[in-house]
């Protein structure tokens, strides 16, 4: 599960319990590619494409598309093979962006998301895309 988005920006600590909007998490993921690390360990990574279009790679697994959208003030992604969307709560930290899956207590210990160079490493029916 994502439950942290961690973008090397700075932000202000006041702005820590805001939810970022559609249009401001547009803005700061388009074009890019993020690794997805829970305990230090990296388990995913996605690729954010335009018109809110996402691929999205377990490590060594299948990429998945999918695209997000916002749902009041979540962010929500729905890939290809899940029935449900995973919506979170993302807002900025004195370190970047934190995403709380919203089924999540508040105090559960955060995924890591940092911006990578290299895109999803896709094994499956996404090899080369």
């Amino acid at each position: 599960m994502r439950l942290a988005l961690v973008l090397f920006l700075t932000a202000a600590p006041a702005l820590a319990e805001t939810p970022l909007t559609a249009q401001d998490f547009d803005a700061l993921t388009q074009g890019r590619t993020m690794t997805w690390a829970e305990f230090g360990t990296v388990y995913g990574v996605e690729q954010y494409l335009p018109d809110r279009r996402v691929r999205w790679a377990v490590v060594g697994d299948d990429c998945k598309l999918g695209h997000w959208y916002p749902e009041g003030p979540a962010i929500c992604f729905q890939y290809e093979d899940d029935l449900e969307p995973d919506c979170w709560i993302i807002t900025q930290s004195d370190t970047g962006l934190v995403a709380r899956y919203t089924t999540n207590p508040p105090e559960a210990d955060p995924v890591v998301v940092e911006e990578t160079a290299d895109p999803p490493a896709c094994l499956g029916p996404e090899v080369g895309v």
